[in-house]
């Protein structure tokens, strides 16, 4: 392990604060990495080096031999057992002995977290890996995933959704990471610069409450889901994750599923002057009293009775209406695909 120098700056002023004589903190090749007094950082220290290399506390007179050493205290710094650099106090040696033990614990916590720190670190370099090979279909190296996917225990046989959520806040990255651990998704990471993805697998998904995710999180983000489909597909899900995510922006909604988007989508991204020639193709033929039967015949599931009932015209009457529409159209509005048609070109004008 290499001791940081935003590390060895840190263990200084704490010592510093202890003992309240300057201090020098010393790498493993002797070279000052942190000091109360800037201008010896990145000199040589020869009493803290010899410290290391002899694993023992070197003491220093005012007659010495120690280059770059003053009159101190030079204790080696171990890490799992070797020494792996040293922490010098300048003065009298007598009077710094008694601080040894509590100056080796303090550099020790100061270790342990640099070294949990650099653990997690790897971890998420691990994770993010994982998922952008997974939702890219960018596999460079094959053996590494399957080493990956067998350390977090994905099994490979079963199907999994993306769910990409567009932050407007990239405060709420340590929220969303809380809120997806206590459901117990292992496989949830915030990607540069605010997008936040989660895998779930459908024993995971089944706790996930979109009711609940969208009163916590509503105006703070708008998120997508896409269909569950096998691992190494997981890019098809996140594409669609993503066009659902933008939908869900554009309608100002917490969350929509792929599943759950209606033909306002598929209008969304179609472009409006397409939309306008479709209705004016099909509909600018008809009079506004024909509009109106044929709107309300759509809204009554094509009922002849409930439409004729709303309309208060007998149903031949309405058979009749409907002939002349298909005469004008070329479309009969009582043929479900015709009818289709039809339906699409209302919700094109009502658009626009």
């Amino acid at each position: 392990m290499e001791l940081s120098k935003q590390v060895a700056s840190q263990i200084v002023k704490a010592v510093y604060q202890v003992v309240g004589s300057d201090i020098n903190l010393i790498n493993a090749d002797g070279i000052i990495i942190g000091s109360t007094n800037e201008k010896r950082i990145g000199t040589f220290h020869e009493a803290g080096y010899s410290a290391i290399k002899q694993g023992i506390p070197v003491f220093v007179s005012r007659q010495h031999d120690y280059k770059g050493a003053q009159s101190g205290v030079n204790y080696p710094i171990f890490f799992e057992g070797t020494p792996i650099a040293s922490i010098g106090i300048t003065g009298n040696p007598d009077e710094l002995e008694q601080f040894g033990f509590l100056i080796t614990k303090i550099t020790e916590v100061f270790l342990k977290e640099q070294q949990l720190n650099e653990e997690l670190l790897s971890e998420n370099r691990s994770l993010h890996y994982m998922v952008t090979s997974l939702i890219y279909n960018n596999i460079q190296n094959p053996k590494q995933l399957e080493a990956l996917l067998e350390k977090y225990q994905i099994d490979q046989t079963m199907d999994y959704a993306v769910l990409s959520i567009h932050m407007r806040d990239t405060a709420l990255e340590r929220s969303l990471g809380f809120y997806f651990s206590e459901l117990g998704c292992h496989l949830s990471l915030y990607l540069y610069p605010n997008e936040w993805i989660v895998i779930f697998d459908r024993e995971t998904f089944a706790k996930f409450s979109s009711e609940e995710f969208c009163r916590k999180y509503k105006g703070g983000l708008c998120a997508g889901i896409g269909p569950f489909v096998p691992l190494y597909q997981l890019n098809q899900s996140y594409k669609s994750a993503q066009s659902a995510q933008e939908h869900a922006q554009r309608i100002n909604l917490a969350l929509c599923s792929i599943e759950d988007i209606s033909l306002e989508f598929v209008l969304e991204n179609l472009p409006r002057n397409i939309q306008k020639l479709y209705y004016e193709h099909l509909l600018n033929s008809l009079t506004e009293k024909e509009l109106h039967i044929l709107e309300t015949y759509f809204a009554c599931n094509l009922s002849l009775k409930d439409a004729s009932e709303i309309l208060f015209i007998h149903k031949n009457t309405l058979q009749y209406q409907l002939d002349k529409i298909t005469e004008k159209t070329g479309l009969n509005p009582r043929v479900f695909q015709d009818a289709f048609l039809l339906q699409f070109a209302f919700l094109c004008r009502n658009r626009i």
